[in-house]
């Protein structure tokens, strides 16, 4: 369906760009010298996913101001929640309608689909001319890893942790009381005696740990084995992800708690875990965890949390391709749009104009990199600072921990790099394996929740599952992946080399063919 999609829009843009004749514009817009401030004023649409803010207007002409002497633009921010964010923007995409910069990442605006299908814009192409600096602060992989299948880069990377680890999010007053050393837990069932003291002895915690799909015990698996889609690399090969011991193990766990009574009746149905966090109910919860974590999801609670990281940081899948800025291929004026992110991601004042509005109105100065935000602050966009741009010069609050950004470029720099990470299966258009993969999701969506949260017996579910994955085609997907797969790691002997003496050392192998690496 998506290389359905995508061949309709590159129709579509072609029809668009030879009709209007926006690509001579854009052509002339490209000698625009980067040193020069343009005597004409171009007005750039930005669409960003994010709540809105009340007092947009106002920070929209401390920014035009800022930028007047500049780069000569204005700028219009157009900011929505993530729903109406994704129908709006796919809708304008799909009509081929005007747009300047956008968010997007693979798992929003399908970056790769569109940027094939000639939506966006080939900055990469620019970056020397227009953007490099801002280019030159991404991670090599960052970069590779949205190059799409014509050798270009469509999007900018937003520059913050590209890596994570798994862990506890918990109460520490609780844990205190209790002498809890959490480091100690680095499984979700050795927890269980502790989480039954608690709930014996804490009337308000019955349920002392929550979960929902997105943390339930299987995203301890996921995070030592890489997931891509239908498929997870173990030992560097391709496997059913359902079809393992170790996902199967994680389903059990999950039962064996909601059995136990450690885990909320409706965990199924119900997405309230922070919720329930901050209001005392539950002790702990699994979480992807960076430096200060914590203190994002509960700034203004009546508790005191703390995390504990549990497993080894990893970067992440594709890592650039979670967050990024594109440009569309409608814009009128890309070289100025490109202009615009360069400053966006090298210069403080202008990001911070962004994300915490106007000093003295919106937050006060604390000291040179510090802010407090005022209590009933009309803007104030910094949730959504890692949708936007450099998250290394946004200001701290006075609630962050002052050694966050060296502790997330500390992460960044030490975290495993899986050989996987760049890998990305090729349908080659072919409209069977577009079919099976469609089904393949469509399953995997009905199923993933009922096994791994607990409130169902996982064996029964888990043998529906694979038959019903098995009808569908997915030996078959495994089999092409698998080959493409292969074919993948030739290009990264070093990596792989690297991969496979991990895998000795973490799972106990004595030998592995090493045909691979020759």
């Amino acid at each position: 369906m998506k290389r359905v999609l995508a061949l309709f829009l590159a129709i579509a843009f072609a029809v668009i760009a030879g009709g209007c004749g926006n690509s001579g514009e854009q052509g002339a817009m490209l000698t625009e010298d980067p040193n020069e401030v343009p005597s004409d004023t171009y007005e750039i649409n930005w669409y960003l996913m994010g709540t809105p803010q009340e007092d947009i207007s106002s920070v929209e002409m401390a920014i035009n101001d800022y930028l007047k002497d500049k780069i000569n633009a204005t700028v219009k921010i157009h900011a929505m929640d993530a729903a109406q964010y994704e129908q709006k923007m796919n809708t304008m995409i799909q009509a081929g309608e005007y747009f300047d910069i956008a968010f997007a990442a693979r798992w929003m605006l399908d970056y790769f689909g569109n940027s094939e299908a000639g939506a966006y814009f080939p900055m990469g192409d620019y970056f020397d001319k227009y953007m490099p600096e801002s280019s030159k602060q991404m991670d090599p992989d960052q970069l590779e890893s949205i190059r799409v299948s014509d050798g270009k880069v469509y999007g900018l990377p937003v520059h913050k942790e590209y890596a994570g680890q798994i862990g506890w999010i918990y109460r520490k007053d609780i844990a205190d009381k209790y002498g809890i050393n959490m480091a100690d837990y680095k499984t979700v069932e050795s927890l269980k005696p502790v989480l039954e003291t608690i709930k014996a002895n804490e009337p308000d915690m019955q349920y002392p740990i929550d979960w929902d799909n997105d943390s339930a015990p299987r995203i301890l698996v996921e995070q030592e084995s890489n997931i891509f889609r239908n498929g997870m690399y173990s030992n560097l090969e391709v496997v059913n992800y359902m079809d393992t011991p170790e996902f199967k193990k994680a389903c059990e766990v999950a039962r064996d708690f909601y059995e136990s009574g450690l885990v909320k009746k409706d965990v199924l149905t119900t997405h309230d875990t922070i919720q329930r966090m901050k209001e005392g109910k539950c002790f702990c919860m699994l979480s992807p965890l960076k430096p200060g974590k914590v203190e994002e999801l509960f700034k203004n609670t009546n508790y005191e949390f703390a995390q504990q990281e549990i497993t080894a940081a990893r970067v992440d899948y594709m890592p650039g391709a979670a967050s990024m800025q594109v440009i569309s291929a409608t814009s009128k004026n890309p070289a100025r749009c490109m202009r615009f992110l360069e400053l966006l991601n090298t210069d403080p004042v202008l990001m911070n104009l962004v994300i915490y509005g106007i000093e003295g109105k919106h937050y006060n100065k604390i000291d040179e990199n510090t802010v407090q935000i005022k209590q009933g602050t009309t803007y104030d966009f910094s949730a959504n600072a890692w949708a936007v741009g450099n998250n290394f010069i946004v200001y701290l609050t006075d609630k962050d921990d002052p050694q966050k950004h060296e502790k997330l470029k500390e992460l960044n720099d030490n975290a495993e790099r899986l050989v996987s990470n760049l890998f990305m299966f090729d349908d080659k258009g072919d409209n069977e394996m577009i079919q099976i993969q469609t089904e393949l999701d469509v399953i995997n969506s009905r199923y993933m929740a009922q096994a791994t949260t607990g409130a169902l017996d996982p064996g029964p579910i888990l043998e529906q599952w694979k038959e019903e994955w098995k009808a569908a085609g997915g030996e078959k997907y495994i089999e092409e992946m698998s080959k493409q797969y292969e074919e993948f790691l030739k290009k990264y002997p070093e990596k792989v080399q690297e991969t496979i003496e991990r895998e000795k050392e973490l799972y106990n192998i004595e030998s592995k063919d090493d045909s691979l690496t020759e």
